[in-house]
């Protein structure tokens, strides 16, 4: 096995440069053809690229193939997609034994895009998913990211189930698990199939980690009492059924052993908030976070989760009506929300919710009136971004209205939103804008970015 050592992209390049007029690259030294083949496989976003690179090495000659075998590092990427085939597992099976001992980055995509919508006719079930796994888990033990998306919740529950056996994956740092089908967000819907909703203790009920730092939920639950979740730098509760979400006590108790935790995304529900008690929770303390982003489904749930929260050092904050992009005639008139940020004004309420700190606010798909927003924005003393996107004509006018007394405000993004809402609304504050205050608006599909400089 060749494994290539630390070197340089800029010395990989002067070494082919020192042999281009005594050499050729069939005579180059073993060790920087392997990094050269690292480098030429791994600089790529795209999964299927990160399998076609290494292929297409290894196939050049035999010499290639030879050293290209060796190099561990260029097999750690496992892909596989829908319609899942003989071929894939059988390339899994190659790339598996040429990694050795390398830790994994695997991403499973097994969404179909031309799915019905019923849950139970899907092409892709818990039979082939279990397939997978036992292609996968023995190398449990060498998982460092995991990236898995289905549109139906049998394979995830099939994926989340087999896992309940793995003792240790200690290498593993990111896990991104996401159910596509934001719909179960929605307000009083309920998770389906009811018949799988019972929660699955993943990992050896939490106890198989060991270095996890980032984790991302999407339309995903687990036993939340038994996640393991701790020594988290981010989080992302995405599109979960209401009924799914852990409690109060277990939302408190994992959010207590992150005290690292430095961006939290919560789309759609967080925690089951009871009012019937009459007892409001105590506030959790998050005071190494850094990026908040709160999608609501109801604006008083809105407030009561942002009022259990302390985030003193933070920096950037997003909201975002989640009931618009399940369906865009269910705006929510978030004025409650903004008056509730406009009460943060003694010195403890600050700190519990410090928008004077803040440097970039993100509003998405947020419907407000002139008489909520001006009191919010004047407490903007250090936002220098201000980003907005799906917003109608009136929130949108009363937001740029009112950001002069933004006072630190050198950019502005508009995404979204209607042309002809720009240009009435940029016109008619022309007089006020604050001069070189960068203007950027996300134009039609057949025009080009635009880039306006006051």
């Amino acid at each position: 096995m060749v494994t290539p050592r630390k070197i340089s992209k800029g010395f990989a390049v002067d070494m082919l440069h020192g042999h281009r007029r005594r050499a050729t690259p069939g005579t180059l030294p073993v060790e920087v053809l392997s990094e050269i083949f690292v480098f030429a496989s791994l600089s790529h976003d795209d999964p299927n690229d990160t399998i076609v690179q290494p292929i297409t090495i290894s196939h050049v000659c035999r010499r290639w193939r030879q050293i290209s075998i060796h190099t561990s590092l260029l097999w750690r990427n496992i892909y596989l997609f829908f319609p899942l085939t003989t071929h894939q597992l059988t390339r899994t099976t190659a790339w598996l034994s040429r990694s050795h001992h390398q830790p994994l980055h695997i991403c499973m995509d097994f969404r179909d895009p031309s799915w019905d919508w019923n849950e139970y006719t899907h092409r892709f079930n818990w039979q082939a998913m279990e397939t997978v796994m036992r292609f996968l888990l023995p190398k449990v033990h060498l998982w460092q990211s995991v990236e898995l998306y289905t549109d139906t919740w049998a394979p995830m529950f099939t994926f989340l189930s087999y896992t309940t056996h793995a003792r240790s994956a200690p290498c593993l740092r990111d896990i991104q698990l996401a159910r596509c089908n934001a719909y179960f967000a929605g307000k009083g819907e309920t998770f389906q199939p009811a018949s799988m909703v019972s929660p699955v203790a993943w990992f050896n009920s939490g106890t198989g980690f060991s270095g996890l730092r980032n984790v991302s939920l999407s339309g995903v639950h687990v036993n939340w009492e038994k996640s393991g979740l701790q020594g988290l730098r981010v989080l992302e509760l995405k599109y979960h059924a209401q009924d799914v979400m852990p409690s109060v006590e277990d939302f408190f108790a994992i959010m207590q052993a992150c005290p690292q935790l430095e961006r939290l995304t919560i789309l759609g529900w967080g925690p089951r908030i009871n009012h019937i008690l009459g007892i409001s929770p105590p506030t959790v303390q998050l005071p190494s976070l850094e990026d908040l982003s709160l999608g609501y489904v109801d604006v008083d749930y809105a407030i009561d989760l942002l009022s259990m929260i302390s985030v003193p050092n933070l920096r950037s904050f997003s909201l975002e009506d989640v009931a618009v992009t399940l369906d865009p005639s269910d705006a929510q008139d978030a004025s409650r929300l903004f008056d509730y940020f406009s009460s943060l004004i003694n010195g403890d309420s600050v700190l519990h919710l410090p928008l004077p700190s803040i440097r970039t606010l993100s509003l998405r798909g947020v419907t407000v009136g002139n008489g909520t927003i001006c009191p919010f924005l004047s407490l903007l003393r250090s936002v220098e971004t201000l980003y907005l996107s799906g917003m109608d004509a009136s929130s949108v006018r009363s937001l740029l209205e009112g950001m002069s007394l933004c006072s630190c405000l050198d950019t502005l993004v508009l995404d979204g939103i209607e042309p002809a809402i720009l240009s009435v609304v940029l016109a008619s504050i022309s007089d006020t804008r604050k001069p070189g205050l960068r203007i950027f608006m996300d134009p039609p599909v057949d025009a080009a970015d635009t880039d306006i400089t006051a």
